[in-house]
C-alpha cells in the first residue's frame, strides 16, 4: 500500500508541476488531431484492412501518449517506473501493412508533441502532414481505384497463370488464400482496378483461357 501511495503522490506532484489546465488543453488538442488523422486515414488510406476499425485506436494512442509524456517528463522516477510497467505489456495484434504503422507513428508523434507542451510546432507540423496527405489522396482519387474481393475456381489454369493474367490488368494484387482439391484450383485475392474497362478485360482474358472458369467479384470498399 505504501508503494501505491508513493506512486499516486508522485503523479499528483507531476500534475501540479506541469499544470492541470495545460494538460487538459493538450489532451483536447490531441483528441482533435487524432480525429482529423482518423478522417484522412479512412477517406484516403489504401490499406485493405478495416480502416474504420483500425482508425478507432488513433484516439487512445494519441491521448495516452500525450498524457504519459506530460506525467513523466519532469520525473525520472516515474519514467523508470513506466519502463518497468511497459516491459510486461505484450501486444499480440500484428501490423499487417506499412501504412497502418506509419499512421500509428503519426499519432504517437502528435501525442509526444502535445505531451511535451509544444503546441505550436506540433499543430503546425500536424496540419502540414495532413495537408500533404489530403493532396496526395485527392490526386489519387482522380482515378477510379476500386478494391474487389475476387474468387476464382478453375481446373485448367494454375496459380502462376491466374496471378499473371490478373496482375496484367489491375494495379494491385494481394493473394489471400489458395486451395487445390480434386484438380480444382480455388483462389481468393484482393485486387484493385483503376478503370472498369480493365476489370472487364481481365474477366474476358480469364474466360478465354478457361471457358469453364468461375470468377466472382465483390466490391471490398466496405472493408475500409
Amino acid at each position: 500500500m505504501a508503494g501505491i501511495a508513493e506512486i499516486l503522490k508522485n503523479l499528483l506532484n507531476s500534475l501540479t508541476d506541469v499544470g492541470t489546465i495545460d494538460i487538459l488543453i493538450n489532451i483536447l488538442l490531441a483528441t482533435i488531431m487524432s480525429f482529423l488523422i482518423y478522417l484522412v486515414y479512412v477517406k484516403f488510406g489504401t490499406s485493405l484492412s478495416n480502416r474504420k476499425h483500425f482508425g478507432g485506436s488513433f484516439l487512445l494512442v494519441t491521448v495516452c501518449t500525450s498524457l504519459i509524456i506530460a506525467l513523466i517528463k519532469s520525473s525520472i522516477a516515474l519514467s523508470l517506473g513506466l519502463v518497468g510497467a511497459l516491459s510486461i505489456i505484450r501486444f499480440r495484434t500484428a501490423i499487417k501493412e506499412p501504412q497502418e504503422l506509419t499512421y500509428i507513428f503519426f499519432c504517437i508523434a502528435m501525442g509526444l508533441g502535445f505531451g511535451a507542451n509544444e503546441r505550436l510546432i506540433t499543430l503546425a507540423s500536424g496540419f502540414l502532414v495532413l495537408a500533404i496527405l489530403l493532396i496526395v489522396g485527392i490526386l489519387r482519387k482522380e482515378k477510379m481505384e476500386e478494391v474487389y474481393n475476387i474468387t476464382i475456381k478453375t481446373k485448367k489454369l494454375g496459380v502462376e497463370k491466374i496471378v499473371s493474367i490478373v496482375g496484367e490488368h489491375c494495379s494491385r494484387v494481394d493473394l489471400r488464400r489458395f486451395d487445390q482439391n480434386d484438380g480444382t484450383t480455388s483462389m481468393l485475392m484482393f485486387v484493385e482496378f483503376d478503370s472498369y474497362a480493365r476489370l472487364e478485360k481481365c474477366v474476358e482474358v480469364l474466360n478465354a483461357a478457361d471457358e469453364k472458369i468461375r470468377v466472382s467479384f465483390v466490391a471490398a470498399r466496405s472493408l475500409g
